[in-house]
């Protein structure tokens, strides 16, 4: 014992008086530190993985690097024939060890609490919103502003997109350090993959706040349009809103598809176990993976809906954001947004003429009247576009159709087709009637609307 301290502990006390390792030792110790307060945290985040598998292992490694650096210029510097004279053992009354012992206890002190509250402080702004949506801007931008404006702008992005129990900790952090990987070397995609495979199951989110089991009856769900002469052309249907859940959601029922993409917008099977019996369709097409129906299925962008031009500029009109009654106007608009510009800034800078440029050609009367309006909807226009295009993420309209319903996307068609079949040749049901009542498509004045307050 006595030659391993002569020969291994004597040199290290006595080479490490020295700030060069002294700094690095510092390192070593805050990156061990920081790594069990992050490696305990009690929420975590995929940026977190940044910081714990990328950030503090480079400091550790610097500071193991930095600690043979001041021992090799020490020895040169006290012994330049490198021959040490040291002691024959450890003695506290020896100045040099009380120095390093009384370093090494103020940066542990140190450590632990600066390290404790930075930690603390780190971890919860890393949970932020903000911080996931501004941390990667250009990338998270487009998702970031469309979370701002939804229907869940105050639920936290890791409340849905990390899972829970420590495995899900580890893939956060280690899909947080490989997203940063290549974002720094511009392989990110573009746009963003949708859906992301790593969301928590509706379970565990949505049925927080939604009751599954509740029944919601039916509701009115309405949509408005404008012809081009500026009449409103209202569609209503009566949603039968809690059949649909019952159907797909209800007690007892479980439904597995089998994908034929990542997008899940092309079924090759669905599997339905209900009261014990189990129904099995197939179109014989070979599938990328399975999974059991939830809620996101067909609320497929809950927190971060994107439009199509059409949806768009209809709910504008419809609110009274953009002009009614100037002839043409949704025609004009839409060819205005729908154009191919090469960047944000070319679109604000043309948009707003676009739309006066339509109306100079084919309506220059409308153009004299209205004008005042039309610039002032130019800006709107502009507003909508930069809600949902971004040319730098090769993000533009239409990109995130919404499966619910089937006005954007084949939605319920992807599985309710005559593609679909048992073995005995049964599909599943295509009739309107089971999901909702027309009650009227495109009409002016509809009645029923005036008579049911909607």
């Amino acid at each position: 014992m006595a030659a391993f301290t002569r020969r291994w502990v004597l040199p290290v006390l006595y080479l490490t008086d020295n700030w060069i390792s002294r700094i690095g030792l510092w390192l070593v110790m805050s990156s061990i530190v920081l790594w069990i307060f992050l490696t305990g945290a009690s929420e975590q985040s995929g940026y977190l993985g940044i910081l714990q598998f990328v950030a503090l292992p480079v400091l550790f490694f610097a500071g193991l690097i930095l600690v043979p650096i001041g021992i090799s210029l020490q020895r040169r510097r006290e012994s330049p024939d490198h021959h040490l004279h040291l002691p024959e053992k450890i003695e506290l009354a020896n100045p040099k060890i009380q120095r390093l012992l009384i370093f090494l206890a103020i940066a542990t002190g140190f450590n632990l609490v600066v390290g404790g509250a930075l930690t603390y402080r780190t971890v919860h702004y890393m949970e932020t919103t903000n911080f996931c949506g501004t941390a990667c801007h250009q990338v998270m931008g487009p998702e970031y502003a469309a979370h701002l404006g939804g229907a869940h702008a105050q639920v936290r992005c890791v409340d849905c997109h990390v899972g829970t129990g420590t495995g899900a900790m580890i893939q956060a952090k280690l899909n947080g350090t490989r997203q940063l990987y290549l974002l720094l070397t511009n392989q990110h995609s573009r746009p963003i993959p949708s859906p992301p495979h790593a969301l928590k199951t509706s379970a565990e989110t949505c049925e927080n706040c939604h009751n599954r089991n509740h029944d919601f009856g039916e509701k009115l769900w309405r949509q408005s349009k404008f012809d081009d002469a500026g009449e409103r052309l209202d569609t209503a249907l009566m949603m039968k809103v809690g059949r649909i859940h019952g159907a797909h959601m209800g007690g007892g029922t479980r439904i597995v598809y089998q994908a034929a993409d990542q997008q899940r917008k092309t079924m090759v099977g669905v599997r339905v176990e209900k009261g014990g019996q189990t129904e099995q369709y197939s179109n014989g097409g070979t599938a990328v993976f399975e999974r059991e129906m939830d809620c996101l299925d067909c609320h497929n962008r809950p927190a971060h809906a994107f439009e199509t031009a059409e949806r768009a500029v209809d709910r504008q009109m419809t609110a009274g954001a953009l002009p009614q009654k100037i002839p043409q106007f949704r025609k004009a608009a839409l060819a205005a947004i729908s154009k191919a510009y090469p960047s944000r800034e070319v679109a604000a800078q043309q948009i707003p003429g676009e739309l006066l440029a339509y109306y100079k050609k084919n309506a220059p009367d409308a153009m004299v009247l209205h004008k005042a309006d039309l610039e002032r909807a130019g800006a709107q226009l502009l507003a909508l576009y930069q809600l949902n295009v971004y040319p730098e993420m090769k993000l533009t309209w239409g990109n995130y159709p919404l499966h619910k319903g089937h006005t954007d996307s084949p939605g319920c068609f992807r599985c309710h087709s005559e593609d679909l079949k048992t073995k005995s040749g049964k599909t599943m049901t295509q009739d309107c009637e089971s999901c909702h009542k027309v009650l009227g498509v495109e009409e002016k004045d509809l009645a029923v609307l005036k008579e049911l307050g909607g």
